[in-house]
């Protein structure tokens, strides 16, 4: 799992860009798995342990070949971008589409940079090409490293933008603490996994 480094991202793009609602940003992070459950549950993708009795951060090997595939993610990046731009440019900005767009497209990045080799460039892996993750899982404590410099980073921007920027600092100081549980909750929940 990387759920919290997914959220970190939000954060981190939240404080850049706040007039694009977190809970946009955050289910942006998480699309692509959003995807895999209900396909999870139909049978069609599924996860595994790695290696027999493999357990603790990173030790499941995830069968998802249409929810992680290369291709799908660039498309689903690009109709999520569009439709930002399309329906909510006015409200969110201009380039919010391509923004919100690379925040569903980074979601693939990082699965690339964690997972072992399993994910796929084409839908149902057609060709049978190779699968792809150059398995930073396989090291679990820079794993661990490496998505809590992405909370870290996430809650510190997000909590810097909005206590600079809201005028009542209670409320701020709520908001930003919320986000850091949050964001510390995924990551010790990706631990525990």
């Amino acid at each position: 799992m990387m759920l919290a480094g997914h959220f970190g991202v939000a954060g981190i793009v939240k404080a850049w860009r706040p007039d694009i609602p977190l809970a946009a940003l955050l289910v942006a992070t998480q699309l692509p798995d959003l995807v895999f459950a209900p396909l999870a549950l139909a049978g069609w993708e599924s996860m595994e342990p790695a290696a027999p009795g493999l357990e603790g951060y990173g030790s499941l090997l995830i069968t998802a070949e249409f929810s992680h595939s290369l291709l799908f993610n660039v498309v689903l990046a690009l109709a999520v971008g569009w439709s930002v731009h399309v329906f909510l440019r006015d409200r969110w900005g201009r380039d919010a589409g391509a923004v919100v767009g690379a925040v569903v497209f980074s979601h693939w990045l990082l699965d690339l940079l964690v997972h072992r080799p399993d994910l796929p460039l084409l839908p149902g892996n057609v060709g049978d090409l190779p699968l792809w993750g150059l398995g930073l899982w396989e090291a679990p404590a820079l794993t661990a490293v490496v998505e809590g410099a992405l909370v870290l980073t996430g809650t510190g921007l997000y909590a810097w933008r909005t206590l600079r920027d809201e005028p009542r600092r209670v409320r701020a100081w709520c908001r930003s603490a919320a986000m850091a549980l949050l964001l510390v909750g995924a990551f010790v929940f990706d631990l525990l996994a």
